[in-house]
């Protein structure tokens, strides 16, 4: 019996060891796009701040679109920025991946080069 015990803990031992060696895991952050914080986006002032100041400090935007509405032109500009994570683990013979996206958006909308609006998603 006390031989049994004996044989027992040691091939758990031998299994442990083994486990600890074939798994694995991580993951792996890229990123795309500029990334716009608050403090600078507090920094646009609707009805003051222009068109050519946001260029300037956010840079060129990702997509722009104009809105001919009854009253003038409205620009609309966005900024996006996403966060690809991939994440990897295996365990003996079998592995896995996965991916997950984030995305945040900046908008900025202009009324005859001056910001009206300007949001995050």
């Amino acid at each position: 019996m006390l031989r049994r015990a004996i044989s027992l803990v040691a091939a758990l031992a031998i299994f442990s060891a083994f486990l600890t060696g074939c798994i694995s895991s991580g993951s792996v952050s890229e990123f795309e796009g500029p990334s716009i914080g608050d403090r600078t986006l507090s920094q646009i002032e609707p009805g003051e701040t222009t068109q050519t100041w946001v260029l300037a400090v956010l840079g060129e935007p990702t997509e722009r679109a104009t809105i001919d509405d009854p009253e003038g032109t409205v620009k609309v500009w966005k900024w996006v920025r996403r966060k690809i994570v991939t994440t990897k683990g295996s365990a003996f013979v079998v592995s896995s991946r996965s991916k997950s996206e984030e995305v945040r958006t900046v908008y900025v909308e202009f009324k005859d080069g001056v910001v009206t609006r300007a949001w995050r998603d």
